[in-house]
């Protein structure tokens, strides 16, 4: 029985791919199946994908997309699994034990569960502790790493490519919109290198984010709040340009505690 499909989208991440992968093929779980999608990668990855051919429960495609979400359309196409999980190149399980933690907790009365988020950045490890979507929500309450969504309810939905950095928020939006259940695990799913693309984009983020919410009727009574995080988006990319790396660092250092895997506790 397969209860987890597990995504990875990759595209000339040789080095990050293979250690997303050896997370995923060491779960004790093996109620999985991992679906590559690889965008024709020139840098040995497909190498590494045709390997993957004699894994059991392995799927591939290899084949041009028109970017992530299109992409990460044709893993859920193929996905035969009642779950979808979603992992970036250079994404890792927190531990061998996550999907058999996640897997104690499913409820089919629920369609989209959602963990916390360790990020990985300046080699520090700091929790981002994943919220409930709510018609206060003006920027992506989780990330969509740590999220285990109901197969059926992503196939039905598939991500809008208009958007090239935000449809998961605007994917996100639509079904809580229309009234499906999210309900959080309060513990880590995936440590995420910091510095991706919406990290590195985040006007780009806002822009769409912007857009997303009109469409999806989410503005109304935001305009101060989207007002104040704009200035910040700004005020931050003035901060990073004027200042040495080494002091950004050190203000990264004060504003988040690290944290060790060593305090995930398996339940």
């Amino acid at each position: 029985m397969i209860v987890f499909s597990v995504i990875v989208v990759s595209l000339n991440t040789k080095k990050d791919f293979i250690k997303t992968t050896n997370s995923i093929f060491s779960q004790r779980s093996k109620k999985y199946e991992t679906i590559i999608i690889d965008g024709k990668s020139i840098d040995g990855t497909v190498d590494l994908i045709k390997k993957f051919k004699y894994k059991k429960n392995v799927k591939s495609l290899i084949e041009k997309d028109t970017g992530i979400y299109d992409a990460m359309n044709k893993g859920i196409k193929i996905a035969k699994g009642k779950w979808i999980i979603f992992m970036n190149s250079g994404d890792i399980f927190y531990n061998k034990h996550v999907l058999k933690v996640i897997e104690k907790k499913l409820d089919d009365k629920i369609d989209v569960f959602f963990g916390n988020t360790i990020i990985k950045k300046y080699n520090l490890l700091y929790r981002h502790s994943s919220k409930l979507i709510n018609k206060t929500t003006y920027k992506m309450p989780f990330s969509h790493q740590c999220t285990i969504t109901k197969s059926h309810v992503m196939k039905k939905n598939l991500f809008n490519t208009k958007y090239k950095i935000s449809s998961d928020f605007d994917f996100f939006l639509k079904i809580y919109k229309n009234k499906k259940k999210f309900k959080k695990i309060n513990k880590p799913i995936v440590i995420s290198q910091g510095g991706g693309l919406s990290d590195s984009n985040r006007l780009k983020v806002f822009y769409e984010n912007l857009n997303i919410l009109k469409k999806r009727k989410f503005q109304n009574k935001k305009k101060i709040i989207l007002s104040i995080f704009f200035f910040q988006i700004i005020f931050t990319k003035i901060i990073k340009f004027i200042l040495p790396n080494i002091i950004i660092q050190s203000v990264v250092k004060m504003k988040h505690t690290k944290i060790s895997r060593n305090s995930y506790v398996k339940q």
